[in-house]
């Protein structure tokens, strides 16, 4: 049997996205382009080795970045060159004396899947020489650097080109060194052994396996790879109760010594009030007085936290999860400074989200109005919520 390296080609730049950084790092969903390619090429039990090919100063990055994948096919990482054919021939270098094909495969092209490269290996070892490919689906003109039609080409005879591409090493080689020798560049690896005189095969590609190269192929990527686009959402919450003598004052689920205390039907917690308001809100909902109504007895003196859970579970139904709460609370008394971390952490108990993600802040009204004469305690939110899962 056969030994099969793949290089892989990371070492582009994100001109044509508009970036300053490596394209290959940007995350699609839970992974990065980059890990999608190395999570794909991992699955292939043909592949003994990997040579990831990157640009000078970004190997210790790309090793950290690949490192929480815990890949089980051994990888070396090398510098490239100048351009992508140099970055090969750099890459070809180290590959394994005992391994007798080679792929080439587009770090940018995360789509690609196992029976993709199986196919190119059993090619390879057929052929000689092998790329993946699919039909083109356009009308492509040939023209002069005017824009001047030149020719109509046909296209039943015409192949979009994809990769991995997959050589016999010595063909692949050979190929190289007569390139170097006679400063030919091809547009493709492949390319490289036509020049020699060695003949090419062509395989069914796939019309999914995308290079991302502009902004609008990452959501075709996501697209191809599952992903769900997460859409935001936002909602704002408002809530107001009279301060009476002898109630308990419970806010953010916390019991506060206070001889004043919001007045309401539960446990009037204004804090809780108007967060689910602002859940509810951003999911398109009703408000908290259309689920928990002040008629119902059922609600009476019932602790707002066990509302909040309610709230939650008609979010999560929806498919929606909080994923940042800002909070106002407005009233002249008590001081809630010693309480809300204590506050936050009941918020974070209910819906899971990280303490760095809530915020509760307090505020007086300067004396003015009903909360400034101490008849009122209010409380404003704004929560921002992710349709699916938060990454």
């Amino acid at each position: 049997m056969s030994h099969v390296s793949c290089i892989v080609l990371a070492a582009g730049a994100g001109r044509r996205m508009g970036l300053d950084d490596n394209k290959i790092f940007l995350p699609l969903g839970p992974k990065s382009i980059i890990q999608w390619t190395l999570t794909h090429i991992d699955s292939v039990p043909d592949i003994d080795d990997i040579i990831l090919v990157v640009a000078d100063g970004e190997e210790k990055r790309m090793m950290d970045h690949i490192e929480p994948l815990h890949l089980t096919t051994p990888i070396r990482i090398v510098v490239g060159g100048a351009e992508r054919q140099n970055s090969v021939y750099n890459g070809l270098q180290f590959v394994n004396n005992n391994n007798d094909i080679v792929l080439v495969h587009d770090g940018a092209r995360p789509i690609a899947n196992r029976n993709v490269f199986q196919t190119v290996i059993d090619g390879a070892r057929q052929y000689g020489a092998v790329t993946v490919g699919v039909p083109s689906t356009d009308t492509i003109k040939r023209a002069d650097i005017n824009g001047k039609v030149l020719e109509t080409l046909n296209r039943s005879e015409l192949m979009n080109i994809q990769t991995p591409q997959g050589f016999h090493k010595d063909v692949f080689i050979k190929a190289h060194d007569k390139a170097l020798a006679s400063d030919y560049r091809g547009t493709d690896d492949v390319s490289l052994v036509e020049f020699i005189g060695e003949s090419v095969q062509i395989l069914p590609g796939d019309y999914k396996n995308i290079k991302v190269t502009t902004p609008n192929d990452i959501s075709v990527a996501k697209r191809y790879l599952g992903i769900k686009e997460q859409r935001m959402r936002v909602g704002y919450g408002y809530d107001i109760h009279k301060l009476k003598e002898g109630r308990p004052c419970v806010l953010g689920g916390v019991l506060i010594e206070s001889p004043i205390g919001p007045d309401g039907h539960s446990d009037a917690d204004v804090l809780i009030h108007a967060l689910m308001d602002a859940m509810l809100g951003a999911a398109g909902l009703r408000d908290i007085g259309y689920y928990f109504p002040p008629e119902d007895d059922a609600y009476k003196g019932i602790s707002s936290m066990i509302l909040l859970e309610h709230v939650n579970s008609l979010l999560k139904e929806r498919g929606l999860e909080a994923y940042n709460i800002d909070i106002m609370v407005i009233s002249e008394t008590p001081k809630l400074k010693p309480y809300i971390e204590k506050m936050k952490s009941n918020i974070q108990s209910v819906l899971s989200i990280p303490l760095d993600r809530i915020s509760i802040k307090a505020t007086t009204n300067e004396m003015l109005g009903a909360i400034g004469r101490r008849e009122g305690i209010a409380a404003q939110a704004v929560v921002t919520v992710y349709e699916g899962e938060v990454f």
